[in-house]
């Protein structure tokens, strides 16, 4: 019987960037918003797809950013440490079109082409705010706990060369989404490697619509019980218990009630007393 606890949540706190393209499966906790955050590297190591989280400097606004990138090795390292210093630049910024237009504009100009979809997601607790972009990467699944039912959260049609992969055109621009949420509302970012997931023999893929009809299926179960269930669901589906397709990297958030009293009292508080991080594990 294996003993062992899982490891405890990742809480975090103002300030603070955190990810990477490492394999990665556990809890997380951001201002207002509680999930888990599960990554796995076709090849093991460090894959292609990559992802953070940041707080900003008065703990409230939390952003959450997936990325695809076409490749592995020194390209996507290159995009994980340009897309973890935007994310420090713009911490406190309430626009993550930023992000997306920097990286997209360094990506471009580089020596060697490194194509990449990614997804950008910015929440506000007191305003229960959630806004988004994307730059040619699926758009995410929301649940409204008000319908009881699971669908897309995807951006109005925009002219010219808008929301196109990251190193397309210096020309693209970034359009944004805004919705406001309800407590108990949750959030599925994914990446290609969950909707292109092979059958084997014919190789049909796993796509959209069977992911819709599993979250709606698993409506009522919890956070980290969904996230399990939906590896188990890939690797039953694929046949292959190693998920060897493709990096597969997903984010299932929940929104919660978001820090207590008014947001003035918790920006200050959090300013004069910051906690320690997840950084210095």
């Amino acid at each position: 019987m294996n003993t062992t606890a899982p490891p405890p949540a990742l809480e975090f706190v103002c300030s603070e960037i955190w990810g990477g393209n490492r394999p990665v499966d556990r809890a997380v906790e951001l201002p207002g918003v509680v999930g888990r955050l599960f990554s796995k590297p076709c090849g093991g190591g460090r894959g292609g797809d990559v992802h953070y989280m940041s707080v900003c400097g008065s703990g409230l606004l939390s952003r959450t950013c997936i990325a695809d990138v076409a490749g592995h090795g020194e390209a996507v390292a290159a995009v994980s440490h340009e897309l973890h210093g935007l994310l420090r630049r713009y911490m406190n910024n309430l626009d993550q079109r930023r992000v997306l237009a920097d990286l997209n504009r360094t990506l471009e100009q580089g020596e060697t082409l490194q194509l990449a979809t990614a997804a950008a997601f910015t929440y506000y607790p007191p305003a229960r705010s959630l806004s988004f972009s994307y730059a040619g990467h699926p758009p995410a699944w929301v649940f409204r706990r008000s319908s009881g039912r699971w669908g897309r959260l995807s951006l109005d049609a925009a002219d010219g060369l808008a929301n196109m992969p990251l190193a397309v055109s210096s020309d693209t621009h970034f359009t944004r989404g805004r919705t406001r949420v309800d407590f108990g509302d949750r959030l599925l970012i994914v990446t290609d490697g969950v909707l292109e997931a092979p059958a084997p023999g014919d190789a049909t893929l796993y796509g959209d619509e069977r992911l819709t009809a599993f979250l709606n299926d698993h409506r009522d179960d919890g956070v980290d019980d969904v996230s399990r269930r939906l590896v188990q669901e890939l690797i039953e589906y694929t046949g292959d218990a190693t998920l060897r397709h493709d990096d597969v990297t997903f984010a299932l958030l929940e929104f919660r009630r978001g820090p207590r009293g008014p947001a003035i009292w918790t920006a200050l508080k959090n300013r004069l007393w910051p906690r320690r991080g997840n950084t210095a594990e």
